[in-house]
């Protein structure tokens, strides 16, 4: 199979369309060999040639096969079509037509090693995939869209802990320096190179219109955003030039500015290329890729502790079970510091880079879990960072979409893990001294060793920290600050069970001055049992109701007042539904359309006197920002403020989960995309999942109200 150009013009544009394949300008290499064909339809060359391009765009794949059959027809001698028809059934799902036509070409006694094992790998990844698809992940994956996603390239997303930020790598027509050659100099055949932006959310749901992050960091070289502290104050950025292959640069917030990125030290950048990395919530190890020899594959995922001196130590690399013979890349590691994310070609992908999770148990990771099909598809799937709650991710992808064009995008998609939920206390805030924002230390020291966390620091124009914190243990914060007195106080999460963000602001003085707010902000541990009310756990309810009946004489727990007992009522206020079995959706995110669609299902006959549904509309820091008046036809919200520091607007109230949802549904249609429904017992607002754990306390709910105090000593502890 030749090219044989018959014209002058076909030669021409055959030898645009090979500079344009060097370059790996695909499209344009696409568009030209279409250009040839339309003008000579014969040469099964050029059609195969544009086969090879379509194989690299996302939104070509699907003409791969008739391309390559018409090619194989016209030219049957050339066994390589072989192996590009089996790779343009495997993009396509048909995997068993892929694994066939692999087999062929395997078995025609190929000579190139490349293709022989690529072969070979795209013929494992296609018996994967055909496992893999039988069982679609239940998850609402979405184009994060306008204004962050667009006709050019966005992907690499990073966000802090509590997703009020955004920073990703963006590389299109707005690129510093424009066009530019291999040498970075301006060339209108160029390509355009990386540069670095951020977005905020504006008002608490939807992200504000993205930025450059600024000179200090953009250049006109490659400059890409890799990784982000979960505090938000420290950025990690891939950098490289005609001098340096790439290596991981580290740059700080300083107020509202980040400051010049400052090269790691040489036990992370070697003369190998090191392109993407994670820190953990204290601070203290970092994750990351690197091609540097002596690993399992050619890219190997390694870790580093931080000395005391603050330099990184010698790097360890994670061993088999997380590495493979292929390419491993980009490391997220969740603030719990236990659940490890990572791109592999390996495992048990179906085709390009999949997503993969392990979790690290008794001091070891266990097996990588592939995150499952539609999240993962035969494109590349990478980058992926979940919230501290584990309720949502972000990833990057070049699937084919309306919205993507076949460029990279960035995707959520909801739950952001499927399974065991992660378990920590963010606690986030802001600190104060006299009453104006400051840039103070938050030292965090563990009761039971004395070893100290961090020191973290605020921003210095704002106030804001944040820090995550893993159960199992006890801790003292330390708030310091030059001229200011210490201030210290306790945080017990000892027995925490689930996940908790708790909004704590800290208030420094000195020279004598009164703080008009220091008498309404409550302390950590007040804070986390005034939300005793609204969370709850299996496993506190069912010891609970062991102990309860329906008629007895309980004792309450108080050592300051003499025991007195209470005589319980016998009245069982939930009987109509009593009977209904909610085992099948304990333990699952309604966020899982399956899930919700058997609730649903019972949604009419969970109805109680006890209990009144509404919707939730919106949840708001600052409900000044929040603007309903696309939903004044249902009514005047009701807006109430709640001990975490957020205020939340609901509309309706119900007495079933199915008319609340109707309600749900038309906010839904008129925009309110976010809109959820939400019980209130007693006037105390209940998730559905928190009642789905408890049965929506059908038991005897006046029972379990009389009783609060007894069950502060297990609701949210084990």
């Amino acid at each position: 199979m030749e090219a044989q150009p018959k014209n002058e013009k076909i030669s021409r544009l055959a030898e645009d369309a090979e500079i344009y394949m060097e370059d790996e300008d695909w499209d344009k290499a696409y568009e030209t060999y279409d250009k040839i064909i339309n003008i000579d339809n014969s040469n099964p060359f050029f059609k195969f040639r544009k086969g090879v391009c379509a194989l690299r765009l996302a939104d070509k794949k699907e003409e791969t096969i008739k391309l390559f059959e018409e090619v194989l027809k016209e030219s049957p001698e050339d066994k390589i079509v072989l192996y590009f028809l089996g790779r343009a059934y495997h993009h396509n799902y048909q995997f068993e037509s892929a694994i066939k036509y692999f087999d062929e070409y395997l078995a025609s006694g190929p000579v190139d090693e490349q293709y022989i094992e690529e072969a070979k790998q795209y013929k494992t990844n296609s018996q994967f995939g055909i496992n893999l698809t039988k069982t679609m992940v239940e998850a609402d994956i979405k184009n994060l869209g306008a204004p962050l996603n667009s006709s050019d390239n966005e992907y690499v997303p990073v966000i802090s802990a509590d997703e009020s930020m955004i920073i990703y790598t963006y590389k299109g027509s707005k690129s510093i320096g424009g066009l530019q050659n291999e040498k970075f100099k301006k060339d209108e055949h160029g390509v355009f190179y990386e540069d670095i932006y951020i977005s905020r959310k504006a008002n608490d749901s939807l992200w504000g219109e993205p930025t450059s992050i600024g000179e200090n960091i953009n250049t006109n070289h490659n400059d890409a955003s890799i990784a982000l502290s979960p505090d938000g104050q420290e950025l990690y950025i891939f950098y490289s030039d005609e001098k340096n292959g790439g290596d991981i640069y580290v740059c700080h917030l300083e107020g509202e500015a980040w400051s010049k990125p400052e090269p790691l030290n040489g036990t992370i950048n070697t003369k190998y290329w090191e392109g993407s990395c994670s820190i953990t919530a204290d601070g203290k190890h970092l994750y990351f890729a690197s091609e540097r020899p002596g690993g399992y594959g050619k890219k190997d995922l390694y870790v580093s502790t931080k000395q005391g001196d603050g330099s990184w130590g010698v790097a360890e690399n994670l061993g088999p079970t997380i590495n493979t013979k292929y390419n491993d890349d980009d490391p997220f590691i969740h603030p719990d510091g236990i659940t490890l994310f990572f791109s592999s070609q390996g495992h048990k992908s179906i085709g390009g880079f999949d997503i993969m999770y392990s979790i690290k148990k008794d001091g070891r990771w266990i097996e990588p879990t592939n995150m499952g099909y539609p999240l993962n598809t035969t494109d590349d799937d990478r980058y992926y960072v979940i919230t501290a709650k584990g309720d949502r991710g972000y990833f990057s992808s070049n699937r084919n979409s309306k919205q993507s064009g076949g460029n990279q995008d960035i995707y959520t998609v909801t739950p952001g893990i499927v399974g065991e939920k992660p378990v920590l206390a963010m606690v986030i805030g802001n600190i104060y001294g006299n009453d104006i924002p400051m840039e103070a230390s938050v030292e965090i020291i563990k009761k039971s060793s004395g070893e100290v966390i961090g020191p973290f620091h605020s921003n210095k124009k704002t106030g804001k920290y944040l820090v995550a914190l893993s159960p199992g243990e006890n801790y003292t914060f330390k708030i310091k600050a030059e001229t200011f007195a210490d201030y210290q106080e306790d945080f017990d999460i000892a027995r925490l069970s689930k996940f908790v963000e708790i909004r704590k602001d800290f208030h420094l003085v000195k020279d004598g001055y009164v703080d008009p707010h220091i008498q309404d902000v409550k302390k950590l541990n007040e804070i986390l049992t005034s939300m005793l009310d609204t969370i709850t756990s299996v496993a506190s309810y069912n010891k609970i109701m062991d102990s309860l009946k329906v008629i007895e004489t309980i004792a309450h727990k108080d050592t300051t007042k003499p025991v007195t007992n209470t005589t319980i009522e016998t009245t069982d206020m939930c009987a109509a539904f009593k009977s209904l079995d909610f085992s099948a959706l304990k333990n699952k995110s309604l966020n899982d359309p399956a899930i919700y669609k058997m609730l649903l299902a019972i949604g009419d006959k969970v109805s109680c006197s006890k209990i009144e549904f509404k919707v939730q509309i919106a949840a708001y820091r600052k409900p000044e920002n929040y603007k309903w008046d696309h939903l004044a036809s249902f009514g005047t919200p009701e807006k109430t403020p709640y001990p975490d520091g957020i205020t939340r607007f609901t509309q309706g109230k119900f007495t079933t989960i199915t008319d609340a949802e109707k309600l749900r549904q038309k906010t839904i249609a008129k925009g309110q995309k976010d809109a959820w429904i939400v019980g209130f017992i007693d006037g105390k607002r209940y998730t559905l999942e928190e009642l789905i754990m408890v049965d929506f306390f059908n038991k005897n709910i006046t029972q379990f109200n009389e009783n609060l105090q007894l069950l502060r000593d297990y609701i949210v502890f084990k």
